[in-house]
């Protein structure tokens, strides 16, 4: 009996990885296999500060009433946490703006708010629960964030490749 019982076991968990694959697969930066952008040690940023160039980060957020954005929400009034990093210098590109929890994006250049051409959700993809992408110019990229239920939220900027990856 005890075999049949670890047989079923091992089929639950083959599931359950498979599942979080596939889920993982929906983002658009995936390679076909499980991909978690917040493993590394990821630097602290405090909400309005600027970094030199994309990657993966930890923006510490501040009550949302208290946070000045440079353009404001199209969501109004919020609640939650939020803050604003911006990025100072970004190549022009699509690029996937990456949360470890469920918070608004605003993507912001030259004090306008970029068009969010695809989101994605996932409550299974370790580490990552919502992206959106969008297309920047050689700019500097300020992005806003509201409405989060934590006051601190990773967040990894990832270049979208025109070609797709096949291994």
């Amino acid at each position: 009996m005890r075999p049949w019982l670890f047989a079923c076991l091992l089929t639950v968990f083959a599931a359950t990885e498979t599942s979080a694959q596939n889920t993982c697969r929906q983002f658009s930066w995936s390679v076909g296999r499980r991909i978690n952008l917040f493993d590394d040690y990821l630097p602290l940023v405090k909400s309005a500060q600027s970094l030199p160039k994309e990657g993966a980060f930890s923006l510490e957020l501040r009550p949302a009433d208290e946070v000045i954005y440079f353009v404001a929400p199209e969501r109004g009034q919020d609640s939650g946490y939020g803050g604003l990093v911006t990025i100072e210098y970004l190549p022009a590109g699509r690029y996937q703006i990456a949360l470890s929890q469920e918070a608004w994006v605003d993507a912001v250049q030259e004090n306008a708010r970029l068009p969010i051409l695809a989101v994605d959700r996932s409550s299974n993809c370790p580490g990552v629960r919502q992206s959106v992408e969008v297309t920047v110019q050689g700019q500097p990229l300020t992005i806003q964030i509201g409405g989060a239920k934590v006051q601190r939220l990773s967040i990894a900027v990832v270049r979208v490749w025109p070609f797709d990856w096949r291994w």
